[in-house]
């Protein structure tokens, strides 16, 4: 005989629609990126502190409280409970974090239960989905269970679950390139430890090239069966991300906890395929070449939404390098994307990016323009108030090396990236020794015969690689006619900038080549950090 039960639900929260790649309309927001209106000054201020928001409280309604069945088990064989592979044996969750996990049910009304160590949570299935909620829990190296039962005989165990960070790495080729693919120019091979305190999450773009009806829309799983966490053991790590590798190690050992490196970058991507269709429209980036725009977003980001986590790192841009009409305009694309993933996931997160690297002289065939994709970074970061920017161009591939599009030398690119992190993040360190040079205040003399450039972050003093005061790197001019200036450096933290006699005074320039050396972009720090490629208006 059927028990009939009759249950009053008065739900308290509405859970988030993550499940099914079925065309769910995106997460849609007005750009907080409004064009940039700059007037012609003589002397530039520029401000790079870290931008903050007071907090504004508002009086929320007071919704009444879900009432939760009693969990009992009734059998039902046609009943299904599945989780994507968000969620997986070896994962990391973040610490200090509400902890959500959700999944899909073909049974409304189902309850589910979920244990972690020491909580339980529970859930209604409605719409065919359901989220638990556990409270954050401490960095914890402890391998434990992650228990997600129905009341219909239903049940799924995660093993080997840590607590720690997580960081997301992101960006095109120079992000996702594996260690297997850069092997043969590292200066020393890593051991493997597949008991280490870390564990990664590897992606490809590959089955999306080969299936990209599949990232048409929003996906809530992937759709590459391959996917899942694993422990760093050789295989894994061999096909993993040779710079997340490379961080998320740095990481774990100096932090002593664990850390989860999540890899959402695809080869050869154009901004507009890394974030989402909505986004790209605002910016008008209706078109691209590897997927759809918002096509890998959807494929390799969504299925993530819901989560919480550290940081990102981003590496990416070349694929914008190859034209004026897009590398001119980076700084909005950028600015779009990290205010599109912001919102997405719903929370601020740290957000670190790559100044792109340099590259051989036959890499102006294909991305000519990647000075100002350079530019467009700086610009960008700057008038998102943050200064998490960091040089690249001096760890460009050797002469020698078979790959100038994809340095080796990711464990010095990933050790930089972590010094800084480090150091503004856990208050490990000096943020100050970690930081590149960049210009503070920048001044024309009346005569516009030369221009002062102030710089911060530059230690005990800027030095010149020509072993001199004198410095290469510098132009004056207009945007489409910069000219080479010779430049001095006459204090700690300043460069006099000569004006070329025939040039105009619109724009000042640093590192503007496209192919960067030691002798014609010479401006470092005391600690060796190359200063920031930039222009700006005078």
């Amino acid at each position: 005989m059927k028990k009939k039960v009759c249950l009053l639900l008065a739900l308290t929260f509405v859970t988030a629609s993550f499940f099914a790649c079925s065309g769910t309309p995106e997460t849609t927001s007005e750009s907080l990126t409004d064009p940039v209106t700059t007037e012609e000054v003589t002397t530039v201020e520029i401000t790079t502190e870290e931008i903050t928001t007071e907090e504004v409280t508002t009086e929320e309604e007071t919704e009444p409280e879900e009432t939760i069945p009693e969990f009992i088990v009734v059998e039902d064989e046609e009943a299904t409970l599945t989780l994507p592979r968000t969620f997986g044996s070896h994962m990391v969750l973040q610490r200090d974090a509400e902890i959500r996990v959700f999944g899909k049910s073909n049974r409304d009304g189902a309850v589910i239960r979920g244990t972690f160590k020491e909580q339980t949570a529970y859930a209604l299935v409605k719409n065919g989905e359901f989220t638990l909620k556990f409270a954050p829990e401490p960095a914890s190296a402890e391998q434990a269970e992650l228990t997600v039962e129905d009341d219909k005989g239903n049940s799924v165990k995660f093993e080997d679950v840590l607590v720690g960070d997580v960081w997301l790495i992101s960006g095109q080729s120079n992000a996702n390139i594996s260690l297997l693919e850069i092997g043969g120019g590292l200066k020393r091979f890593p051991t493997f430890d597949e008991n280490e305190n870390m564990r990664i999450f590897m992606q490809r773009p590959d089955y999306y090239l080969d299936n990209p009806k599949l990232v048409k829309d929003p996906c809530d799983d992937f759709p590459d069966p391959n996917v899942r966490w694993k422990k760093p053991d050789k295989a894994a790590s061999l096909e993993f991300s040779a710079l997340g590798f490379f961080f998320g190690r740095r990481m774990s050992s100096d932090l002593g906890i664990p850390v989860g490196v999540i890899n959402i970058a695809a080869n050869g991507a154009q901004i507009q395929e890394l974030m989402t269709k909505a986004a790209a429209k605002r910016v008008k980036l209706t078109t691209s070449y590897k997927v759809k725009p918002g096509g890998f977003f959807n494929g390799m980001v969504h299925p993530f939404v819901g989560i919480s986590f550290k940081g990102m790192v981003f590496f990416q841009g070349e694929s914008e390098g190859g034209m004026d009409s897009t590398a001119k305009k980076y700084d909005e694309y950028l600015k779009e994307y990290v205010a599109d993933m912001k919102n997405q996931f719903g929370f601020d997160f740290a957000f670190y990016a790559i100044q792109l690297s340099s590259y051989s002289k036959a890499s102006q065939a294909g991305f000519g323009r990647v000075n100002y994709v350079r530019f467009g970074q700086y610009q960008a970061m700057a008038d998102m108030g943050s200064e998490n920017l960091l040089p690249s161009y001096d760890l460009r591939s050797p002469d020698n090396y078979f790959d100038y599009m994809h340095s080796p030398k990711k464990e010095e690119t990933a050790d930089r990236v972590a010094d800084l992190v480090l150091a503004k993040e856990y208050g490990i360190g000096d943020k100050n020794d970690f930081l590149a040079p960049m210009p503070e205040k920048i001044t024309l003399s009346e005569d516009k015969t030369t221009v002062t450039v102030k710089f911060k972050n530059v230690r005990d003093g800027l030095v010149s690689k020509s072993g001199t005061e004198s410095v290469n790197g510098f132009y004056v001019g207009t945007e489409k006619k910069l000219k080479a200036a010779e430049a001095e450096i006459v204090s700690k933290d300043t460069v006099l900038v000569h004006v070329p006699a025939d040039a105009e005074t619109e724009k000042i320039a640093y590192a503007f080549d496209v192919v960067i050396n030691e002798q014609n972009t010479q401006l470092y720090n005391s600690g060796n950090m190359p200063a920031l490629a930039f222009w700006q208006d005078l």
